[in-house]
């Protein structure tokens, strides 16, 4: 935090001021031995008191103003370093990219502990609305947009069939951070799917994440509504479209 030398300079002034006061009040009641005379002395002592305040609150409010301002830049500088800013540009699907930039600005600033994925990422891909339903056998699907450090370098339709235990449906919403260009390489090449046993970490509300990578990839999801109870077997599979 930055205080400038003339702060600095009426802050030591205001404390010598005081320093002034506090002895020229004690030598005027000790000294004094009239009632008239210690009365004149009181008033004049109020008086510059008085005259100091008014000094004591101008300096003050400055101070106060500058630490303000200075609090103020600081504060956004930090939240500029730490939220990732987002601009999806999608020329085939429009809607499909406002629908991407408006997810991805909700999910880093609900979770801001994933700012540090998306900053650091070669690359992800993300799916802003997943559909997933089933009645002892069921499936998945969804479609997003997979980016190379923060540009759209095309679209990906997810496909998911699940059986075993399970009943019920739910949204929600997927992000697959890739570590390095060869693991987004195998994504958009179409040898990449999530096996059985393949987990994702689950987005709560306050609870912070770390974006730790397993054989070049990270896992995200978000509910977004409804209820789906299951203990299932199921893999992830995903088709990459090019620009």
């Amino acid at each position: 935090m930055y205080i400038s030398n003339q702060t600095k300079f009426k802050s030591m002034n205001l404390l010598k001021m005081i320093f002034v006061v506090a002895v020229m009040s004690a030598a005027l009641i000790g000294c004094k031995e009239t009632k008239k005379g210690m009365e004149e002395d009181v008033d004049n002592a109020v008086e510059t008191v008085n005259e100091t305040a008014e000094e004591v609150g101008d300096v003050a409010g400055e101070a106060v103003e500058q630490v303000v301002d200075s609090v103020a830049v600081i504060a956004e500088q930090v939240a500029t370093a730490v939220t990732p800013t987002f601009k999806v540009v999608y020329a085939k699907e429009p809607a499909m990219a406002t629908e991407v930039e408006s997810a991805l600005v909700a999910m880093s600033k609900d979770h801001p502990s994933l700012a540090k994925g998306f900053a650091n990422a070669y690359g992800y891909a993300f799916f802003p609305k997943i559909t997933k339903a089933g009645l002892g056998v069921g499936g998945a699907g969804g479609k997003g947009l997979v980016f190379e450090k923060g540009v759209v370098i095309g679209s990906s339709t997810l496909m998911q069939g699940t059986f075993g235990l399970q009943a019920g449906g739910q949204q929600y919403q997927e992000v697959i951070f890739f570590e390095n260009k060869a693991a987004l390489d195998r994504f958009t090449n179409g040898k990449f799917k999530l096996a059985a046993e393949a987990s994702a970490v689950a987005l709560k509300s306050g609870a912070a994440v770390d974006v730790a990578y397993q054989d070049g990839v990270s896992i995200f999801t978000k509910t977004l509504g409804g209820v789906m109870a299951e203990a299932s077997v199921g893999a992830q599979k995903f088709k990459f479209h090019g620009m």
